[in-house]
């Protein structure tokens, strides 16, 4: 077909409805909007996984709002230029790195001791940071499961690290992302938590989301008279680089490129939608946020039914300490 017929008043046309079809699945797709904007000058909060993705545009929009966010990542190099873009485009200054390993106790443990020496207060932790659909088992520092030992134990450590500063800054929140894999879990699989007998990786990253959501609930329960909040919630599906690990594989790698590639980028949401819900989470009145809750496109959701059983979560809790300190922690 030549140009001359693709410039007729019909094609013309189609083009119009085809584009304007994208544009309207793609807002239809972007989901929740958050549109509370609150001055959160004094305010603490602490973004993991901040160097990209939904966290980067949460740790931008908070910041942008006044409060003082640290940057809880891995990878310096890669942070470094997130920071002066935060700076820059926020115009404010009290934005800081500090080093976070999640794979890594250690490193977890020096964070948090590093922030408690520079700040006396916290009001918002954000446990982002994530891994995804490794194909073959990997192991923490620790030796975990790589996506159970990053999803769950390192934001596990995390949060009962910083739990004595959350309940001296009160009212405080702790946003815990998880995602609608969880509802995929029939359970936790306290026999095999690490997949030390079979690996599976889809499981592997449903057992960890569940533990966020299941962590919330039990969370939730033991703070319950130090008015902190905490929540978790779905975030969407959403064009990050979360997926990276399953391109290391030539089998997923094509039909990810070729075919889940570019109907995410249609249809999935971009970081920034993705992050509406966390800025919900973080944002919305204290008194109105539902302890405890699972949230999704800034609405409260229903969760797997797993995480409401309290034996569940004590078993939780339990295992994690144990884990943790049988490692010298």
């Amino acid at each position: 077909m030549s140009f001359a017929n693709l410039a007729q008043p019909k094609y013309i046309a189609a083009g119009a409805i085809g584009l304007s079809s994208l544009v309207l699945a793609r807002n239809y797709f972007g989901g929740g909007v958050c549109k509370i904007n609150k001055d959160l000058k004094g305010q603490v909060v602490i973004v993991t996984g901040s160097n990209t993705g939904i966290g980067k545009e949460a740790a931008k929009v908070l910041a942008g709002m006044g409060a003082k966010v640290v940057l809880a990542n891995r990878d310096e190099a890669r942070t470094l230029p997130v920071l002066e873009e935060i700076k820059r485009e926020t115009k404010s200054e009290d934005v800081e790195f500090i080093r976070c390993d999640l794979s890594d106790l250690k490193s977890v443990k020096e964070f948090a001791d590093t922030f408690k020496s520079r700040y006396q207060t916290l009001n918002i932790l954000i446990n982002n940071a994530g891994v995804m659909y490794i194909t073959e088992r990997r192991a923490t520092k620790e030796g975990f499961e790589m996506q159970v030992g990053t999803n769950h134990m390192g934001h596990f450590y995390l949060t009962t690290l910083l739990l004595d500063v959350l309940k001296k800054s009160a009212p405080s929140r702790v946003i815990n992302v998880s995602s609608l894999g969880h509802t995929f879990a029939k359970d936790l699989g306290f026999d095999d938590f690490m997949f030390e007998k079979k690996y599976d990786m889809d499981a592997a990253y449903y057992r960890s989301k569940l533990a966020n959501v299941v962590f919330t609930k039990e969370l939730q329960r033991r703070v319950a008279d130090s008015n902190i909040k905490v929540v978790s919630l779905h975030p969407g599906v959403v064009t990050t680089e979360l997926t990276r690990y399953i391109d290391e594989k030539w089998y997923f790698r094509i039909p990810n490129q070729v075919i889940f590639g570019p109907l995410l980028r249609v249809f999935g949401k971009t970081p920034l939608q993705g992050a509406q819900t966390t800025l919900y989470c973080a944002l919305e009145d204290h008194e109105k946020l539902v302890s405890g809750g699972y949230y999704s496109d800034c609405k409260i959701k229903s969760e797997n039914p797993v995480a409401r059983s309290e034996e569940t979560g004590k078993k939780l809790w339990e295992v994690s300490e144990q884990l943790i300190k049988a490692k010298g922690f």
